[in-house]
């Protein structure tokens, strides 16, 4: 086994994540939050069955109950229908670093959401990751200096919103999704149903209201389609994959730590790539966050 294979490959999934925010949120401002969800969707599946058939030997599952199928389409319905399609929204209205901050909230809401649902007792190093990690998004959200330009007042407690509906929904997504994965099914079966589950139900709803054919028109667009493509394939296919590598490989605490960097990694994206300023109190509050994280997972 190579040394620290698994914190490698949780760190490339980071990496791989924060990658694809920022692809997504550059070409939701050029077509829509929407029709890039879609076009991702249709993206991601393309991938996902190639890895399925390299990885398990077939290019789609075929081994699943009813009661699996169940709960992992109530998932997809959560995560990857309702939740996606505002985090998409969020994408386009706040850009990928506060959208990517808003899902650091994921393990934050699912500690809490374990105490008040399953009775899971929260250790005072945990509570107070948890009054770390929401201190941290609040500094952030509630400055001035550094928000996305022409973003005041309402559009931007809207814009928030939506990157918490995002959070919420891949919180909701995480824990029926849990059910169907008790047995020990395989996760990127289980993610291969999921993200079917929700092409199926997003192009439905395109067709049903004559957009399907300007969603495949604007993905199709040279500079819109390889970026898209892109970001499916880095994202929803390879970070899914690295993330299931880690866990695998290494102590999931740990993992789960460095796969909560995107925010971080953003920072340094768009302070140092894109020479925007990014202030002392969003590096801050940032850091805040992932600290308050790091202790949930760290014991």
């Amino acid at each position: 086994m190579i040394p620290f294979f698994g914190e490698a490959a949780a760190f490339t999934a980071a990496m791989a994540w924060a990658t694809s925010s920022m692809i997504f949120s550059n070409i939701g401002g050029k077509v829509g939050a929407q029709t890039v969800n879609r076009g991702r969707l249709a993206c991601s599946i393309t991938c996902l069955t190639v890895l399925h058939w390299l990885l398990e030997g077939q290019p789609w599952p075929n081994a699943v109950t009813w009661e699996q199928l169940g709960w992992l389409s109530l998932s997809s319905v959560l995560g990857l229908v309702i939740g996606d399609a505002m985090l998409f929204q969020a994408f386009v209205t706040l850009g990928a670093r506060l959208s990517m901050l808003m899902m650091s909230t994921v393990p934050i809401m699912g500690a809490v959401l374990g105490w008040f649902l399953f009775d899971e007792v929260l250790s005072p190093q945990e509570m107070s990751g948890i009054a770390l990690g929401i201190g941290g998004i609040l500094l952030v959200i509630m400055m001035k200096k550094g928000r996305p330009v022409g973003l005041e007042g309402r559009n931007y407690l809207v814009g928030i919103l939506f990157g918490l509906g995002g959070a919420i929904g891949q919180v909701a997504n995480l824990v029926t999704a849990k059910y169907a994965l008790i047995s020990g099914y395989s996760a990127l079966s289980a993610t291969w149903i999921r993200t079917f589950v929700a092409v199926v139900i997003m192009w439905g709803i395109a067709v049903a209201m004559g957009r399907a054919r300007r969603t495949i028109v604007a993905c199709s667009a040279p500079d819109v389609g390889r970026w898209l493509f892109l970001g499916a394939f880095i994202g929803p296919a390879l970070g899914v994959w690295l993330s299931m590598v880690a866990v695998q490989n290494a102590n999931v605490g740990i993992a789960s730590t460095l796969m909560a960097l995107p925010p971080v990694l953003l920072i340094v994206y768009e302070g140092l790539i894109l020479r925007r300023p990014v202030g002392p109190q969003a590096i801050i509050g940032t850091c805040m966050a992932f600290g308050g994280v790091a202790l949930l997972f760290l014991h």
